[in-house]
């Protein structure tokens, strides 16, 4: 009996340890995509700018899971917008990168089945990009253009063009970084995992 409790301690201290180490792993990841966008992006004009954030929630989502994933990209693109004067466009930032995370988690996860042949990758690479570009357009063209503008549909669609301008970048520099990253993303966390 009492070797049957030990046992079952022992096997609950390894769940908790997994457990924090998939949650140090999140946060670790959280920041990765806060500096990604800090401090490698490239202006493009307005308030939008080519940056590996879209990227590295990607290959959050195939190292991590979609669920690590969608939580790392909501904590690290968050705390870049409220600390660089993007605030109240953050709670809309983390609901795009939840959308992306969910459209991969169909994907890769589960029409994949998480084969993670090249191009498999490259694939999911590219449907992330597109996601996000729809993502922004409609954000654009429904929320802030008609909505908060007043504008009627076409004036907001034209005028969505002109401000996605960074992610139509972004979303090149995912397809590009994806397929690149990732590889070396897998066999950072099998190193840890291992470790």
């Amino acid at each position: 009996m009492k070797e049957q409790i030990m046992n079952n301690n022992l096997q609950q201290t390894k769940s908790s340890k997994m457990t924090l180490i998939e949650m140090v792993e999140t946060a670790l990841y959280a920041a990765l995509i806060f500096l990604g966008v800090a401090f490698f992006r490239i202006p493009t004009g307005g308030t939008q700018f080519v940056h590996f954030g879209n990227a590295l929630v990607v290959v959050g989502v195939l190292v991590l899971g979609s669920t690590r994933g969608a939580i790392a990209a909501g904590i690290g693109l968050f705390l870049f917008d409220v600390t660089h004067g993007y605030a109240s466009a953050a709670p809309i930032t983390v609901l795009e990168s939840v959308l992306v995370c969910v459209v991969l988690y169909f994907v890769f996860e589960k029409a994949m089945k998480k084969n993670d042949k090249a191009f498999n990758i490259v694939l999911v690479a590219l449907i992330a990009a597109i996601t996000k570009i729809i993502l922004n357009f409609i954000k654009y063209t429904f929320y802030k253009g008609m909505f908060l503008q007043g504008l009627v549909f076409e004036a907001a669609a034209i005028n969505a063009l002109t401000k996605i301008t960074g992610t139509f970048g972004s979303a090149l520099l995912t397809f590009i970084a994806v397929p690149l990253l990732y590889p070396i993303f897998k066999t950072v966390i099998k190193q840890i995992k291992r470790g």
